[in-house]
This record gives C-alpha cells, structure tokens and sequence, in this order.
C-alpha cells in the first residue's frame, strides 16, 4: 500500500485528475468496441458484461477517492484500518454482484469479471503514462 502511495504522491492532484478523466474516457472506448466483438461473435450479454465491470470499476475508483476523503477529514485514530475495512466491503459487494450476475447468466458474469480487470489494466495503462511524461519532463527529482 505504502507503494502505490509513493507512486500516487509522484503526480500532482491536476495530473491524478487527468489521469482518472483519461481512464473513463479510454474505458468507454473499450466498453464500445467490446460491444461491437461481441455483437459480432453472436454474444453480446459478453460485451454488456464488459461494460458493467467497466462500469463497476469506475464507482469503486469514486467510492475510493470519496473514502480518503472523509478519512482525512476525520481524521480516526487508525486511517488504515478505517480504509482497510472499507475496501474490504467494496470488494465484498463487487464480488458479490460479480457472482449474482454470473448465476443469472454465465456470459454476463464473465464479461463482468473481465470488465473489472480491463479497467484496472487501462487505470494502470494511464498511470505509467503519467509516471513517464512525468519522469521525462524532469519534474520528479
């Protein structure tokens, strides 16, 4: 955790921001051209999938950025825990939407799952970016 922080404290809050608006924006493009696939290979609840896990991945980036929030406002005696626990019931709630769908249909949990993991590859996709026009422009020591 100490890690991504470091990472995250690399990038000025005007940067962080663009590089969340470049993660919706590059999602949606993913979520539309799965659509296009899957319509394409005759299964389009695979695409519909994609796009609520593309979807799921957004709000939980959102509830993230609104939870450090609170918590440094707040300031609790233990943030870590206070956010630790919190990321534990978004995971419990995403996992269980996940497996919900999956018992509606099987090709739409499965897009689901994948739609999730596609969000977070563009999130860290963008965030390399970031990390190297930042690198490159010699603004980190």
């Amino acid at each position: 955790m100490d890690r991504l922080t470091s990472l995250f404290e690399q990038l000025s809050l005007p940067e962080i921001e663009r590089l969340l608006r470049r993660t919706v924006f590059s999602g949606i493009g993913v979520g539309v051209v799965a659509l296009g696939i899957s319509a394409l290979v005759s299964h389009p609840l695979v695409g519909l999938g994609v796009c609520l896990g593309l979807g799921l991945g957004l709000v939980n980036i959102r509830l993230i950025t609104r939870s450090v929030a609170r918590v440094n406002a707040s300031q609790p005696a233990k943030p870590v825990r206070v956010l630790a626990s919190r990321t534990l019931s978004r995971l419990t709630m995403t996992t269980l939407v996940v497996l919900g769908l999956m018992f509606a249909s099987v090709q739409l949990g499965l897009g689901t799952a994948g739609g999730i993991a596609l969000f977070y590859f563009v999130l860290l996709l963008n965030l390399v970016r970031s990390l190297l026009k930042t690198n490159a422009s010699g603004a980190m020591p």
